[in-house]
């Protein structure tokens, strides 16, 4: 089976076998527990299926971890597990395509052996990203995974790969500082005197990386730790691609640079590997801004402008929590001691593992992130962590109009209206910022406002503003200490009479109200100015409610509108639609 990415009428498609296929899949990390059937009596063919070189914890904080089985955990692998699942999702779709998520973490002999290669975590010592003896022998299991998968009875159904690693299998250094160590600065020092030149380096100890305040060499630390995550995904990448003969698709979690804003956990190197030949996707989940209360736009962590401008994927994870999403220990019992992912916190509020409180509001997110994702052109996988998230009538016929919604459509999307406004990503800006200052929290600070001036906007990395500054009408830089490359950008803004907003001085925190008038002011549409969340692009539009009312969506010329989800309103054709909404509705409309 070979598989490529491909952009049609500013659709994305994975390609397989020269036929296109809408990235829409569904994956789980309790396959016991798994809604694997719903999907496929909903006719999903896409399907991530986890596999893991170790069952020792992806994240080093809580001691989780989602495998049963580590592959190379005993004295001769075991694939069992891996193909059960892989083997119970062919008996039932024999045409799906599988997809191995494949977590590239060192067995516990590894770690035992190579002490001066890991890193000291709460729960233990693991690989450090930097290790070359890593990246090598890293490199060999994946060759004993791989070819074990391809020479497998259901080697025909592979379409493509997913390399995961680090905390959280999102290429974040296990001790979540760079994998700091003794070695660790030695190579460091080494980084330093081949990429700047400097022979002496200032001594800095682990408790130097958490001080408040600006340090240089900590600075540089961080964009060294950065750089070596970054070169870790592109060597296991090009790895698979020379075993699979280039055949396939391969991807990985990375470049969070639009949510996260710590240098030291490694994930500020996507402009190190973004025009990579062996990289063709890359993926985050959906921000989980404001707690993923609803209300509020669940942003893009990756400057998913710039991924299509280098002609990759963004496969976005919709991790979607709903009213059916219980505990983890409920849904695997047995197995976990403790309660790090609470539903509910100390003092009675809901965190962020916990889900809306009906059914309705369940599906409204789940319709909410759809929206989102459609109207970017990006690819979807609905993460149904534990298992049993999505298991309801209604929310998977919403799944399956959504399927049908995105593969149905034909019309040539860059006929119909898009962003008028770029919000510039500086990712090397980060290691400007002074640690723990106001600084660290602009970006978010400004995409977050963003989400709810009912103005859309796309998310570009400033050394890409060349290539797409002429099709916007205003810009918004999101650091107010920029890099080389934001500097230049916004010269070119200049140079080209395009306005934008930049958070100097005490003006690092901007309100939405703030941010949608100085849009409107240099002419860019609005198309509700009521502190809705507004999506639009790809000739579709979609508007998510933070009040109950009366909901006016202004569009820029008059259109066909056709009601997909969420509202029963005819269809016309207008310039303004109108329609009642309930607080934290979602609606969906087409543009013909």
């Amino acid at each position: 089976m070979n598989s490529v990415v491909e952009y049609k009428n500013g659709r994305p498609y994975i390609s397989i076998d020269g036929n296109l296929h809408y990235p829409l899949a569904y994956t789980t990390y309790f396959e016991e527990c798994g809604e694997f059937s719903d999907f496929i009596k909903s006719d999903y063919k896409m399907f991530f299926v986890n596999v893991s070189f170790t069952d020792l914890p992806i994240n080093n904080v809580s001691a989780f971890s989602p495998f049963k089985t580590g592959v190379f955990e005993k004295s001769e692998p075991d694939y069992k597990e891996f193909d059960g699942v892989v083997g119970g999702i062919l008996a039932e779709c024999p045409d799906a395509l599988i997809f191995p998520r494949i977590n590239i973490a060192m067995p516990r002999k590894w770690i035992a052996d190579n002490t001066d290669e890991c890193v000291l975590t709460s729960s233990g010592m693991r690989e450090a990203l930097w290790s070359k003896r890593f990246l090598d022998d890293g490199a060999k299991l994946l060759e004993k995974l791989v070819s074990h998968i391809r020479s497998s009875d259901y080697s025909n159904r592979i379409a493509g790969y997913q390399v995961c690693g680090g905390t959280t299998q999102e290429w974040m250094h296990h001790d979540m500082a760079g994998s700091f160590s003794e070695k660790g600065f030695q190579q460091f020092c080494k980084w330093m005197k081949e990429k700047y030149g400097k022979t002496h380096v200032p001594v800095i100890t682990k408790d130097d990386l958490f001080k408040p305040g600006f340090n240089e060499t900590v600075s540089r630390y961080g964009e060294f730790c950065c750089e070596a995550a970054a070169a870790a995904v592109e060597h296991f990448c090009k790895t698979l691609k020379s075993l699979i003969n280039n055949e396939q698709i391969v991807g990985a979690f990375y470049g969070y640079n639009a949510f996260v804003n710590d240098t030291l956990l490694g994930l500020f190197g996507l402009r190190h590997i973004i025009d990579s030949p062996y990289i063709d996707f890359f993926s985050s989940p959906c921000c989980y801004d404001c707690n993923r209360n609803l209300g509020v736009d669940w942003g893009d962590m990756i400057a998913e402008k710039s991924l299509k401008l280098h002609n990759k994927l963004y496969f976005v994870e919709c991790d979607i929590r709903t009213s059916l999403t219980k505990r983890m220990q409920e849904s695997r019992p047995g197995w976990y001691t403790g309660d790090y992912f609470k539903l509910v916190d100390d003092e009675g509020n809901k965190t962020v593992w916990s889900g809306p409180d009906t059914l309705e509001l369940s599906v409204s997110a789940i319709r909410k992130a759809f929206a989102h994702q459609l109207t970017k052109s990006s690819g979807i996988w609905w993460f149904d962590m534990w298992g049993g998230w999505y298991h309801n009538e209604k929310i998977m016929l919403e799944l399956s109009e959504m399927r049908n919604i995105a593969e149905n459509s034909k019309a040539n999307a860059d006929a119909y209206p898009s962003a008028d406004t770029v919000v510039f990503i500086d990712e090397k800006a980060y290691f400007n910022n002074p640690r723990c200052s106001d600084c660290c929290n602009s970006v978010n600070n400004i995409r977050v406002a963003m989400g709810n001036t009912g103005i859309p906007f796309d998310l570009c990395m400033t050394e890409d503003a060349k290539k797409v500054i002429g099709k916007y009408k205003a810009a918004i830089f999101t650091t107010p200490l920029p890099s080389d490359s934001g500097k230049e950008a916004m010269r070119l803004c200049e140079k080209m009479n395009i306005p934008y907003f930049f958070p100097e001085g005490e003006k690092i925190f901007i309100s939405t109200d703030e941010l949608r008038e100085f849009l409107v002011s240099k002419g860019v549409h609005c198309y509700n100015s009521k502190n809705n969340v507004i999506y639009c692009g790809n000739g579709f539009i979609g508007i998510h409610t933070s009040a109950a009312g009366e909901v006016e969506i202004k569009l820029p010329e008059k259109y066909k509108v056709k009601a997909l989800l969420g509202t029963s309103i005819e269809e016309q054709s207008t310039d303004v639609i109108s329609l009642y909404m309930k607080k934290h509705g979602t609606a969906l409309f087409e543009l013909l």
